[in-house]
């Protein structure tokens, strides 16, 4: 939506690969230290910022970083999982096989469950609606206090406040004719009281890229999210906020109040400002990307309804 670009600005792309990764690659990997795995069929799946992902059979993934900071991540994620999964009783996608470095590629890499299905951000709006409350329960189940000395996050679940300049200063990329109305919903977000009590559990990056649906008969149904790169511990309106990017006006209430938030409490203008952030941020990506459109779609319905 053009209505949603104003001002100039490079759009974010994708960083450089620091290592080259290919079939062969894989196959190597597998013989030299998955031999169970080394006679399936390998196929390149998809890329991302910081991982290369191939299918390895029909019921497998590996996952390679392609850049040093993925590496951590990685690290991350996989220290964490497990102790998720205590936690909630979630089954988050937890390694099957974790590979070490070697001369031929530099990086650890993992082995991990494929959960069959579709990228929700592939779906028009109105056909993600019909996952909004199972994915609500998901969230609900996964948003539970999590351990003092789990990973926290310099842009995912921490107080709005700390926030307030970085996204500020996105608001003057909107049409002048926008901006009051997200200025209201920012200001409405940092009067909200915090998060109080622990930390809980967050995914970090929940949005409708990271989330594989099934066809139903009734519709799309939930059936994971992927991706928990971004795991940390903190304010769960982070994650809700994503709400917004998923589903319409009418199917992220009922979300909302079946994860047990009503309209207009302090947790849902805490949600709301994330949403705002959120699109403000993806509004940036190019046309032709799933999350760009989505993102601008998203500020567009939010800024016309304020809700």
């Amino acid at each position: 939506m053009k209505t949603m670009t104003a001002g100039r600005f490079t759009p974010p792309s994708a960083p450089e690969a620091e290592v080259r990764i290919d079939r062969c690659l894989v196959q190597e990997l597998l013989r030299g230290q998955a031999p169970q795995w080394a006679e399936l069929p390998v196929a390149y799946f998809a890329s991302g910022w910081d991982n290369e992902i191939y299918r390895l059979g029909p019921r497998h993934l590996i996952r390679l970083p392609r850049r040093a900071q993925a590496e951590r991540i990685g690290t991350q994620e996989r220290a964490w999982l497990a102790r998720l999964a205590a936690d909630t009783g979630l089954t988050p996608g937890l390694a099957l096989h974790v590979g070490h470095p070697t001369a031929t590629y530099p990086f650890t890499f993992s082995i991990v469950p494929f959960v069959p299905g579709v990228s929700a951000a592939g779906l028009p709006r109105a056909e993600r609606d019909a996952y909004a409350p199972a994915l609500a329960d998901y969230l609900r189940a996964l948003h539970v206090p999590a351990p003092a000395q789990a990973p926290t996050s310099n842009f995912r679940g921490l107080a709005l406040r700390e926030l307030d300049g970085a996204t500020r200063a996105l608001l003057p990329r909107l049409p002048a004719g926008r901006r009051p109305a997200a200025a209201a919903i920012w200001a409405a977000a940092l009067r909200a009281a915090d998060h109080a009590g622990a930390p809980r559990w967050l995914h970090g990056d929940p949005h409708p890229h990271n989330t594989i649906v099934r066809r139903a008969a009734a519709g799309y149904r939930f059936a994971a999210l992927v991706d928990f790169g971004d795991l940390c511990a903190g304010d769960p309106a982070s994650d809700l906020g994503m709400l917004w990017l998923h589903f319409g006006p009418t199917a992220r209430t009922r979300a909302l109040e079946r994860y047990g938030v009503s309209d207009g409490e302090d947790l849902w203008h805490r949600a709301r400002g994330w949403a705002l952030r959120y699109g403000l941020l993806l509004c940036q990506l190019d046309p032709g990307d799933r999350l760009g459109r989505i993102g601008r779609e998203s500020l567009d319905l939010l800024l016309s309804a304020g809700r």
